[in-house]
Formats: structure tokens, sequence, C-alpha cells
């Protein structure tokens, strides 16, 4: 989870202010003591209670159906499976077209709606 924030903190271009997630083991040790360090709060949804969250819990599933069935064969290789995964949560966020936002990626979707300046977004590839 450190290596997915470190990477998502390169392509979004504001200040994370706070981030919430499940009480999974992948959200706490290291990303946890990250998060302290930075001075960012982090908030956690209650257990067994999908029904607070139904977002997160629909984008659990697509995380399930568009990438982890098809990576079901590296799965206990946890560092090659973790920079799929994180590869795949950028690709997700910055150019995978969502229906609910009118087939756009939800950083164009930001943009397009104020979110955010277009000159905001950089792109380098080092």
């Amino acid at each position: 989870m450190k290596d997915f924030y470190q990477r998502f903190k390169e392509v979004y271009p504001l200040k994370v202010i706070s981030w919430q997630s499940d009480n999974g083991k992948e959200n706490l040790g290291d990303f946890t003591a990250e998060l302290k360090r930075q001075g960012i709060p982090h908030y956690f949804s209650y257990p067994r209670c999908p029904k607070i969250n139904t977002y997160i819990e629909r984008y659990n599933r697509t995380v399930q159906e568009e990438f982890i069935d098809d990576n079901e064969d590296i799965i206990h290789d946890k560092p090659l499976f973790n920079e799929k995964l994180a590869d795949y949560l950028i690709f997700y966020n910055t150019e995978r077209p969502h229906k609910s936002l009118g087939l756009k990626s939800p950083l164009e979707y930001l943009v397009e709606n104020g979110g955010m300046s277009q000159k905001s977004l950089t792109y380098t590839n080092d």
C-alpha cells in the first residue's frame, strides 16, 4: 500500500489531506507510519458494514473482476503482484473510462468539471 500511495502521489496533482481505507492489514504498518510521518489523518471504515460505503464495495468488485481474476497466476509473488496492481490502479484513475463519469477517467472528469487545472497535470517517464 505504501508503494501504491507513492505512485498515487506522483499522478495526483492536489495535496492529500486525508486517507480513508478499510481495516485490511495492507493499510496498516509501514503505510500508516508513512501517513503519520506526513501528518495525513488515516480514517477507517467500519468492519463488516459494506452498506456504509457502497461506492468502495463497487470499486472492490471492479478491481476483483478487472485485475485480480486475470492475475491469479502471480498472486503468490507479492512484489510482482503489488507492482502490477499499483500500475492498474493508476490506469483505473487516469485512463480507464468510467460509465458513471460519461466515459471519462476520474482525472479527466475532475479537470473538465473545475476540480483542477489542466496545467497541474504533468507526466514524466523517469
